[in-house]
């Protein structure tokens, strides 16, 4: 009984899979943007240098 229901199981994944790749198919090239999140910047210079106790 658990076998029948395994297959089950499986014929429907296979199925989901077969639409899927058919949308993906018919989709042809869905509009991505390019990869422009965060520009690039100069490295940050730390400023502080000696206090009162380093000398």
């Amino acid at each position: 009984m658990s076998n029948k229901i395994e297959n089950k199981n499986i014929e429907m994944m296979k199925k989901l899979i077969e639409e899927k790749k058919r949308k993906a198919s018919q989709g042809g090239n869905s509009l991505r943007p390019e990869r422009s999140i965060g520009g690039t910047r100069k490295a940050i210079r730390n400023k502080k240098t000696g206090g009162l106790f380093d000398k």
